[in-house]
């Protein structure tokens, strides 16, 4: 990620680097509340000075009751009193430098991220530390994005459904239908991980799908489809589309699961006018498709999250051409999953 820096950019990274956190750090502040989560499969120990940040934690990751003798990341998160800024809408300043990757959310929050060493440490104000929403639709995501691949997690853009433990994976383009197909899905009894990223790990040889508990995320346009969103309105999301961003358990009542075993794997290409096409796709075709969205970290990161695209795609895979009502994909789905 920061083989490609020139070196003002590096000399800018450096700084803001120091800017961030080297005052901030001479005073050796004091993080004493500590609990183990299961990030995808990742045994993280997290250390911070506030009692919120581990509640927003617990709510997007199981806790781990007996903490694990060495854990796979640490993450320090540090609430400086003294900060008085709170993160807008803008997507995070990310610079890469060597081994290292700064995200800045403002001049006051910001996270520091050792790819080598697998850790972080983080500074925020007050009012970022009480923002639920912005921990686990913008932090928590792009934290275990960014080092996922440094401690054996793999983010792949896609959605996933599950029914009785075995997952169905659908992966695609923006504006593939990935968000309404999984709802459309879990409507008609599957559980629902994800919409948009999920999350996968190899544990003991078995391939895992995890979510992070975000919220679900559905264009304006899905309005037509599901009249549950008839009494809302949509927002400016975190990447600045009008969206609207719900939790799918309290508005359509749909179930939620945090972990299944992929077995299916469909690629969704979304076309005018109403059909329904499902073909094969060569699977070297495939993981060309997911490993263009991979980060550029070091080799043997790299090679974990190719590894891992690799077992995914040992399921049943096709391509599914397809337009339409998402009920009636979802239906024909739910036939391919029945007779795969």
């Amino acid at each position: 990620m920061g083989a490609g820096l020139s070196p003002d950019s590096a000399f800018r990274t450096t700084k803001q680097i120091s800017m961030t956190f080297g005052a901030a750090f001479k005073s050796a502040p004091e993080t004493p509340l500590q609990e183990s989560f299961l990030l995808a499969g990742a045994a993280c120990e997290i250390s911070t000075n506030s009692g919120a940040l581990l509640d927003w934690a617990r709510e997007s990751f199981p806790l781990i009751e007996n903490e694990p003798p060495q854990p796979d990341l640490h993450l320090r998160l540090w609430v400086d009193p003294a900060a008085q800024s709170r993160p807008g809408s803008e997507m995070p300043y990310l610079r890469g430098l060597d081994h290292l990757v700064f995200a800045g959310f403002d001049a006051q929050n910001a996270l520091l991220i050792d790819l080598r060493g697998r850790r972080a440490i983080g500074r925020f104000s007050p009012q970022t530390a009480a923002d639920r929403l912005y921990w686990q639709r913008m932090i928590f995501p792009l934290l275990l994005g960014v080092i996922g691949g440094s401690v054996g997690v793999t983010a792949l853009h896609c959605g996933c459904v599950a029914r009785n433990g075995h997952g169905l994976i659908l992966a695609g383009d923006s504006g593939a239908g990935k968000s309404t197909l999984t709802l459309a899905l879990a409507q008609r009894g599957f559980a629902f991980l994800a919409d948009e990223w999920t999350y996968f790990s190899r544990r003991d040889g078995q391939l895992l799908a995890w979510s992070l508990s975000n919220p679900l995320k559905l264009l304006p346009d899905a309005a037509a489809f599901f009249p549950e969103l008839a009494a809302l309105e949509p927002a400016v999301a975190m990447n600045g589309e009008l969206a609207f961003e719900v939790d799918p358990t309290q508005v359509f009542g749909v179930r939620r699961a945090p972990r299944c075993e992929p077995r299916w794997l469909v690629l969704l290409e979304r076309e005018v006018g109403a059909g329904f096409k499902l073909s094969e796709i060569p699977r070297e075709e495939a993981a060309a498709r997911f490993e263009e969205g991979l980060l550029a970290e070091d080799p043997a990161a790299m090679n974990s999250q190719r590894e891992t695209i690799r077992s995914l795609l040992g399921v049943q895979c096709a391509l599914l051409r397809y337009g339409g009502n998402p009920q009636t994909i979802a239906g024909a789905l739910e036939h391919f999953c029945e007779s795969a």
